[in-house]
């Protein structure tokens, strides 16, 4: 089955000089829920965390995230994305998909 990649986000990379966040790559993703959210307890609220799978079309640069996951984030409608996990299946480089937690 054909992959729609119809969700535009932002991979961004931290700037280490002056600490900023950086858009890195603007592209389009395929998006889904994984399991279900965590929950967890924070000054006395209950405060829920996203986990969505992001995939994209494999290119080159991509590989970069997959040795340096705290180094990139993921913008996606306005939410950022803190990059748990990046999986290209058996080294196939046809798409590469990115497990991300909002915080």
């Amino acid at each position: 089955m054909s992959r729609t990649y119809d969700r535009p986000i932002s991979i961004q990379r931290i700037n280490e000089t002056t600490e900023t966040w950086e858009d890195a790559y603007k592209v389009h993703a395929s998006i889904n829920k994984t399991k279900a959210d965590n929950q967890y307890l924070d000054a006395g609220s209950i405060r829920s965390k996203k986990n969505l799978t992001f995939e994209i079309r494999y290119f080159s640069d991509l590989e970069d995230i997959s040795y340096n996951l705290q180094a990139y984030r993921i913008i996606y409608q306005g939410v950022p994305f803190s990059i748990e996990d990046y999986d290209d299946y058996m080294l196939q480089h046809r798409s590469v998909k990115i497990l991300g937690v909002s915080y």
